[in-house]
């Protein structure tokens, strides 16, 4: 649902400030999905490369974790 800019209130905020860790958006649960999937399309065009075309399932993923876990040096 496009909202008009000049009704939208903006805060700027320090990046080390405990106000830039609320991320919080306004709207309706099915207006922050549709926030989300407008900025994912909006920034994927910036790749110029094609939407995905795979499924949830077969998504290419790699599971990393940070430290190994106890006992298996």
């Amino acid at each position: 649902m496009p909202r008009n800019r000049r009704d939208m209130t903006v805060r700027l905020v320090p990046l080390e400030s405990r106000e830039a860790g609320d991320a919080r958006v306004g709207g309706t649960a099915a207006e922050r999905i549709l926030l989300v999937a407008t900025l994912s399309e909006m920034l994927w065009a910036h790749t110029r490369r094609p939407l995905p075309t795979y499924t949830r399932a077969t998504m290419p993923v790699a599971f990393t974790p940070l430290r190994s876990p106890p006992g298996s040096s």
